[in-house]
């Protein structure tokens, strides 16, 4: 009897860790988070009917531990992985110190914001071009910028609960993203007309958030504050809820947590905080008493959205996969990106982990409701889908040996046949001398030829060419930032474009004539070049490096021709002339020697 014993434990041993090695975050078509304030577990359990009731249906952590004493430390953790200062945590790898607080990230002994320029969940789903919101109550009334501090116009906004107002993405406005943190109002908009985005995060004011008493109260009791939460949670998220994206059958995943516990995260409370995760997806009653932490939230947010670069501490962090059923495949699509515009024929790539102790028995790809692919028993997939110019929605689907599937939507965007325009040099976001040397080569589309070309210099046309397969042209462009586009057209009439930041400034202009960029060449090579001086300047003198090592040098002479030995294999030479001003100008070439 006791072997017997033993075996079923061991037995149930191996069907746990199987299903922990096969679990796997669902996709999901709309992710929210809501971040609430300085409240404890056992505070909320006893306080929060309404979460606590959704924490129930669906499936909330006993053993989540927030990140860090400080409102602002822990928000930042739920975005980019990292408390982002030195001072307050030990940073993740890829994370540096922008002189965060609980308050503020502002530069040392300024109230000049030290803008956070690590990677984030929002530059990722710009990347990746996921739609996004944040909704944030009393935004508007406090002045509605990204910038707008805490409490400003008396209102109870605070812009350390609104932790994309720190990166550098939503401050310089990346991709529209200043335009994507709006007041509250906006939910009820967007969600009335159909148009939430995929991502949204719900940012409830301070008399709703549970650090601050409700409105109308100077002084209240913590019962009194998380009653008043509950209430915003229940008439804010309940609508949502009430979506298809919720209902049986939807995709939708919602996460409500804390920032921290009390005063500090181990101000009696041990750190932990009342963590629900509510969706269809969501295994019922699920009750998990793994230790998570926010970026196990940051990492299974980024997974539900198919995006695959994990900030900071996420990179490590595992997903919360015991909230989810494992009992169909689990499909994951690496390329095309929803939401993606793609070449026709548009390459496919897909894996898929089967259900607990099956395998995976065949593929299904359709485009618009029409097969168009059709694989076997392979846990991954890659193919070459043709696709008619315009939108569509594209479906992979992979079935296992218990006969059940699983599925991942794409909507992607096939382009309109256009030759491709590949500029060799000047390399995007350098800075160069006047005249820039611009390089480049074109390929017209299938059955064509390259009928002409336009170099254009902030929106101006400055040069144009013929029917050629490359350029090779030098420009006088003024002293300053540009934008330039580099545009070849094909004898269908379509175009291609390469566009590019450059700066100008007083240096001299290197134009080498060979190697070409990219080129195979056999040792010893022919270097040739030649320079502009910066104005009334002549040129001093010259140096190629050769892997970062100086392998020749010349003298007061406006070109030259040398040969140089390599070795085998592939090489960065950067050719150096100086001017009798002092500056020096550079052209860098990669090239391979056989």
């Amino acid at each position: 009897m006791q072997f017997c014993s033993h075996a079923i434990r061991v037995s149930a041993l191996v069907w746990l860790l199987a299903s922990v090695a096969f679990a796997q975050v669902p996709s999901s078509k709309r992710v929210i988070l809501i971040i609430n304030e300085n409240s404890s577990y056992s505070d909320v359990v006893a306080n929060m009917p309404w979460l606590v009731s959704q924490g129930s249906a669906n499936g909330y952590a006993t053993n989540y531990q927030s990140d860090n004493g400080g409102s602002l430390l822990d928000y930042l953790w739920l975005a980019s992985g990292s408390c982002e200062s030195s001072a307050n945590c030990t940073l993740p790898s890829g994370t540096h110190d922008f002189n965060c607080s609980g308050n503020d990230c502002y530069y040392p002994g300024t109230s000049t914001t030290d803008p956070i320029t690590d990677d984030n969940i929002f530059r990722e789903m710009n990347n990746a071009g996921i739609s996004w919101k944040v909704y944030a109550q009393s935004y508007a009334a406090a002045g509605g910028t990204v910038t707008t501090p805490d409490n400003n116009k008396g209102t109870a906004y605070y812009r350390r609960h609104n932790g994309a107002t720190w990166y550098s993405d939503i401050l310089s406005n990346v991709s529209g993203s200043a335009s994507k943190v709006v007041d509250l109002a906006q939910l009820g908009t967007d969600l009335a007309n159909n148009q939430l985005p995929r991502f949204m995060i719900i940012v409830p004011d301070g008399n709703h958030d549970a650090h601050d008493c409700p409105v109308g109260m100077s002084s209240c009791t913590e019962a009194q504050k998380l009653a008043a939460t509950d209430q915003f949670l229940s008439e804010t998220l309940g609508p949502i809820l009430n979506t298809s994206d919720f209902q049986p059958g939807g995709t939708g995943l919602a996460f409500v947590t804390f920032d921290e516990c009390g005063g500090g995260t181990n101000d009696g409370c041990n750190a932990s905080v009342y963590t629900a995760l509510i969706g269809p997806q969501v295994v019922a009653h699920t009750v998990s008493g793994t230790r998570y932490k926010h970026e196990n939230t940051l990492r299974t947010m980024l997974d539900a959205l198919g995006i695959k670069n994990y900030p900071g501490a996420s990179a490590s962090a595992v997903d919360m996969t015991d909230f989810f059923s494992a009992n169909k495949p689990q499909v994951s699509v690496s390329t095309p990106k929803s939401g993606s515009k793609v070449d026709s024929p548009t390459s496919l790539a897909a894996s898929a982990v089967a259900s607990t102790g099956h395998s995976i028995s065949g593929w299904a790809v359709y485009v618009d409701s029409t097969l168009a692919y059709s694989g076997g028993s392979s846990s991954s997939i890659k193919s070459s889908v043709k696709m008619n110019p315009g939108p569509h929605t594209v479906l992979v689907r992979a079935w296992d040996t218990s006969g059940a599937f699983g599925d991942q939507t794409l909507s992607i965007t096939t382009k309109t046949p256009a030759p491709s325009v590949t500029v060799l040099t000047p390399g995007g976001g350098t800075t160069v001398g006047s005249p820039v040397n611009v390089q480049a080569s074109a390929t017209p589309t299938s059955g064509q030829t390259i009928s002409g070309w336009w170099v254009y210099v902030d929106s101006v046309g400055v040069y144009s060419a013929g029917s050629e397969s490359t350029l090779n042209t030098n420009i006088p462009i003024a002293t300053g930032p540009h934008k330039v586009i580099v545009r070849a057209w094909d004898s269908s009439g379509a175009f291609g474009d390469k566009s590019f930041d450059l700066t100008i400034s007083s240096k001299p202009a290197v134009d080498v004539a060979s190697p070409a960029p990219n080129a195979k060449v056999n040792s010893p090579f022919t270097v040739q070049a030649s320079a502009t001086p910066s104005s009334s300047r002549s040129i001093a003198g010259w140096r190629i490096y050769l892997d970062s090592v100086a392998v020749y040098q010349a003298g007061a002479v406006a070109s030259f021709k040398t040969s140089v030995a390599a070795a085998s294999g592939k090489h960065t030479l950067i050719v150096r002339a100086w001017d009798s001003s002092g500056a020096y100008g550079d052209q860098t070439l990669k090239i391979t020697v056989p």
